[in-house]
């Protein structure tokens, strides 16, 4: 009997940590892959904050959950140099996979499909 309520309970502890797309709606996130290593991410529910930590450009976007594990990002102020290209464009973003605090996501538009990768860095 103890054995079995000691598995229980060290089966419930390991699946109550199992992260889910919710987990990664807001956050402080950062790119695994080395051309986009340099921006650092900062999500809250309906914004995300991308800052170029090389160059001080600083991109913000609105977010539009669509589900727990899909989003739209319309990027809603950019700097003047940037308006004409990138003012208004959209982002779809899906999270595919949850590994720890990493996720992969398919993210489609401004004329690219890509899978990126992240890691949530602080909440």
């Amino acid at each position: 009997m103890r054995l079995a309520l000691f598995l229980f309970a060290i089966t419930t502890m390991v699946f109550s940590q199992e992260k889910k797309c919710v987990d990664f709606k807001t956050g402080v996130f950062s790119y695994i892959n080395p051309v986009y290593k340099r921006y650092k991410v900062v999500r809250k529910e309906n914004v995300q904050i991308e800052t170029d930590t090389v160059t001080g450009i600083v991109l913000e976007g609105a977010i539009e959950w669509k589900s727990d594990c899909e989003y739209v990002l319309t990027y809603v102020k950019v700097p003047d140099n940037a308006k004409n290209g990138i003012l208004g464009q959209k982002i779809n973003v899906q999270i595919n996979n949850i590994t720890g605090n990493k996720i992969l996501c398919r993210s489609e538009g401004l004329g690219f499909k890509k899978d990126i990768e992240m890691i949530k860095i602080d909440n």
